[in-house]
This record gives C-alpha cells, structure tokens and sequence, in this order.
C-alpha cells in the first residue's frame, strides 16, 4: 500500500443514537457453551470477556487460554449465587451499577440497531477500487465553508484568478497551519478521507481545481498538487490487504451513518440553558473534581459537591423542549461521564447527559430493555459485580489455614513454585565452531533422527552443563540449536524432553503465605470457589467453545 508522508485524518467519532422505530428481533442462534444447573453460559458472554484480553492484553487465542477463560466466567456465576443469598444484589451499589450497565447495554443495542444492522457491506468492486486507490498518494489543498454561498464565492475568485488558494487559506483557516500553507491537508491515501471527498480527489489530475463538493462536514474545494503511484502490484498483494481495506470502508460507512443518524435524533430535543444558574453551578463543579486542578486524581465527590450547592439544586439548569432538568438531576449523573467532558464546560458535558438520556429512553420505547442481548450483558455485569463484592467482603475477615496454604501450594505447584526445568538433551561435538555451524545447517534439512548425536543426557540450571542449559531451555522439543561450547568441543543440541518439578512446600512455605496475602483477592476467591463448586451440576460443550 501507498506510504504517505503525513496524514492529518478527518475523523468523527459517534457515541451511540437512534433515529427510528422498528422491532429489533432476538438472536435466534443463541449458542449456550456452558452451564451451572440451570444457568446457562453464552458464547456470546464467553466473547464479551474472552476478546478484551486478546485485544488488550498479553494473552493469545487457544484452547488453554479458552479454558481459564469459560472457568473463570463459571467461577463468577457461582459467586453471584452465593452472594444473592446474602441480599447483595438489593444493595445499592448492585442497584446503581445495574441501572448504569442497562443504560450502556440499551445504547450499544440500540446503535446495533439504528447503524451497524443497517450498514450497507462492501463488495468486490469496492475493494478492488479501493485496492488501487491505496497503491496512488495524492497531495491535497482544500478549502472550506459551512454554506454553500461561501464556497461558491471562493470558486468564483478561484476561477476569476483574484485569490489562490494561499490568499483564501488566510481567509478561510484563521490562525491554523492550514492558513499558512495554503490549505495543504498533505498526502492522502485511500481511507483518509470522507468518501464523498476520496471521490473526488481521486478524480481530479495534478494542478486541477474541483468544483464545491459537500460532504458530511460541510462545503469543500478541493486540488490535487501531486500523485505518487506504486506500479508493481499483484494479485496476491490485493489478497493480502483485503481483510485491512474491507475494515476500512465499512469503519467509514459506519462513521458516516452514525453521525448523520444522531444529528437526526437530536435535532428533534433543543437544549437551553439557565446561563446564570451554570454560571454559579460550574465553578463549584470544577473545584470538586480536583482540589489543584489537575486532570487526574481521585473521583469526584458527589456528597461534598451536592452539599456546596444546596441552594441551587432545586433551581432548573436547563429546559429540553417542555421537560425541565434541575441542577440535582444533573449533578447526580456528571460522576458517569468520562472525566475529560467534565474539563470542558458545562454545556457540553450537560448535553452528553441529555443526549444519552434521550437515547436510553427511546431504547425502552422500542422495548429493547427486553431484547436477549440486552439481558444477558446487563447480567452479566450483574454478576459481576455481586461476586467481586461477595468476594471482597469475605476477603477482609478470612484467615488463611494450613489447609489453605497447601491447597493453593497444590493448585499453583508446577507454574509458580517449581524447580527449573529438566532437560533431555542430544549433543553432536566439532572441534571447530565454523565446523559446528555448517553441521548445523545439515542436520537441519536432514532427518536428524536416524543420525544420533554423540551423547544422550539429562541436565538441569546451574552446574558444569550451564551453557547447554542456557540455550537448551530456549528451544522446543525437536528442535536443533548451537553452538555452544563446553568440554572444550563446540556443540549442537537438539532437545528431546521437557520435565518439570515442583519445589517441596517446606522449602517455599514462606513465600507461598506472602503471595496468598499480597492476592488476597484472587487467593479469597480460590478458596471460595474450591469449597462451592462441587456444589453445583457443570458442563463445558468444548467443542463448541473451540471451534
């Protein structure tokens, strides 16, 4: 694909939106990939937790990592049983957490719905163009305006020869980089810019001038200074950027679509506020959110916040059509934005509110509070939630047991607390290492297993076999590496078996109760769940879990 040299992209990001009022149907392929009596584990639960680890953490896909995960996700399921039988979910923190998750659950439902359900798939002709596209660069000048008029105006001059684009840049881009080098967007490629506009530009030639094109953002004129083309393409080269050119047309469409569908949906709720009200409400605000003003640090103290503006939280901050919003019916939501909003100013962080409250209301109008994604998501962090706090209460009063030591002593015994490994090892000896390394590249587009090496043994960290230890424990099973010297002979080595040892308890007692009570959490929750889950009926369909 094209490398360009900058690439200032012209992005939106959407939050969530809704735009009319169709049935949204439930998923008839539900596959349930475990169960706890009569509880039953979705694949698309396992997903929701399985996929933020593959994308964020440190783990990779496999049927291990599949295991811990789906047992980990039964560990829950059993944990938010027992604490239901404690009354936890009638908490108020349970009940607050859920109504929160329900509104997030109703707002992705409700864009699946409105967007991605409706988003119109690319097709072989779209990413073979776009598959071209992305092999030319082109060195874009644009001008813009929010009407029509304007930018009619600027084409005319244009065309006229009174401006150039570095005279109407000054104009058009006051104070910005774009004022002072002519309204230079620099290099594009496919996908960076809106569709409408990657039309054009990839339709213009160097030196020519479009005519007004709108696009989502407003009113555009556009030139193509230069192009830069990859010549030598094939098939296979399409093949392997099909997956990245398919993404990028249908994030676009996405982008597009969502935006056009929440302006349409807002534009029916005008917001006013009470500008003297905000004016007194604001600072108060701010104050709160970090007594040095800085933009991290602990969370906003609702209770201390409510208390300083006792005598406005009656009074109404703003009006959305006939519905009027008072200060308290804010302020008890501003802890749920994301805490960057809250910097900016009040308007925009009380129009979020508003916004996603709108959208969460029209989701229960289409009754998609009833819809089975819906339920299970909100369920799950139910679940969730109700067994972290089970967990974290028995935690602070739990005494940890002999018992307890050596259970967990068994559990962990060969991934934390073992010996280094023992290694089975072939050695083939030379004299010279220049020897060695030809050797090595024989043995390797042999078969090396008719042609044993000079010696068999077993080895293990630390001692005179050191360095053959060193590299042996670096290799699979199978495989030849080297050279290495040791008893004055440069060696290959191929290994040929891997065991492992556990420590005895004796010997790592110490460190063992140290760890148990650094994780008190997660040491809590092992011994919690290696009590109750004999109790319960479990099965695991691994076949559908790993397909």
């Amino acid at each position: 694909m094209f490398q360009k040299a900058s690439t200032p992209l012209l992005i939106f990001t959407l939050l969530l939106i809704a735009c009319s009022k169709e049935e949204s149907l439930p998923d008839p392929n539900r596959i349930v990939v475990a169960t706890v009596d009569n509880i039953e584990i979705s694949e698309t639960s396992f997903q929701r937790t399985y996929l933020p680890i593959l994308l964020y953490g440190d783990k990779f896909d496999s049927e291990e990592n599949r295991s811990d995960i789906i047992n980990f996700l039964i560990g829950q399921k059993i944990l938010a049983e027992k604490g239901r039988e404690t009354k936890l979910d009638t908490s108020a923190h349970i009940i607050r957490m859920r109504n929160l998750v329900e509104h997030r659950a109703l707002s992705r439902q409700i864009y699946k719905t409105w967007v991605k359900d409706r988003l119109v798939l690319p097709t072989e002709t779209d990413l073979r163009k776009g598959f071209k596209r992305g092999q030319k660069g082109l060195f874009v000048r644009h001008l813009f305006a929010k009407n029509e008029e304007d930018i009619r105006e600027y084409s005319r001059r244009l065309t006229a020869g009174d401006d150039s684009f570095y005279t109407l840049a000054q104009e058009v881009f006051t104070d910005t980089m774009l004022s002072k080098n002519g309204g230079a967007l620099g290099w594009m490629t496919f996908g960076d810019l809106d569709e409408t506009l990657e039309d054009t530009v990839y339709n213009l030639r160097p030196g020519q001038v479009s005519q007004p094109v709108q696009s989502q953002y407003g009113w555009h004129i556009l030139s193509i200074d230069d192009s830069q083309e990859e010549v030598f393409v094939t098939e296979e080269d399409y093949q392997k950027n099909r997956d990245l050119i398919y993404n990028k047309i249908l994030e676009r469409r996405e982008n597009l679509l969502g935006k056009q569908v929440l302006n349409d949906f807002m534009a029916e709720f005008k917001i006013e506020f009470n500008r003297e009200i905000a004016r007194q409400v604001w600072p108060k605000v701010i104050a709160h959110l970090n007594p040095n003003g800085a933009q991290s640090g602990p969370a906003l103290e609702i209770s201390e916040l409510t208390s300083s503006l006792d005598n406005l939280r009656q009074e109404t901050l703003l009006t959305v059509g006939w519905e009027s919003w008072t200060v308290a019916e804010i302020l008890k939501r501003l802890p749920d934005l994301d805490r960057s909003l809250l910097y900016g100013n009040l308007y925009v962080a009380a129009s979020n509110i508003i916004r996603d409250e709108m959208i969460v209301r029209e989701a229960r109008n289409l009754g998609l509070q009833d819809h089975p994604d819906v339920i299970e998501e909100v369920q799950d962090s139910q679940d969730q939630a109700i067994a972290d706090t089970y967990v974290s209460l028995i935690a602070d009063t739990l005494q940890f047991t002999d018992h307890h030591y050596k259970n967990y002593y068994e559990t962990h015994k060969l991934s934390k607390y073992h010996a280094p490994d023992s290694l089975k090892i072939e050695i083939y000896g030379f004299s010279d290492s220049t020897v060695a390394q030809k050797a090595l590249y024989q043995l390797r587009n042999a078969n090396i297993s008719t042609d044993p090496g000079d010696k068999t043994l077993w080895i293990s960290g630390g001692g005179a076999t050191d360095p053959l230890y060193i590299l042996s424990r670096s290799i699979t099973i199978g495989t030849l590496a080297g050279p290495v010297k040791f008893n004055n002979k440069w060696n290959l080595v191929k290994l040929l078996e891997r065991r492992r040892f556990p420590l005895p308890f004796d010997s790592i007692e110490t460190k063992l109760m140290n760890e148990m009570e650094r994780e008190r959490f997660a040491s809590t929750r092992n011994i919690l769940l290696a009590e109750f889950r004999p109790q319960y009926n479990i099965s695991i369909d691994y076949n559908l879990l790993n397909r």
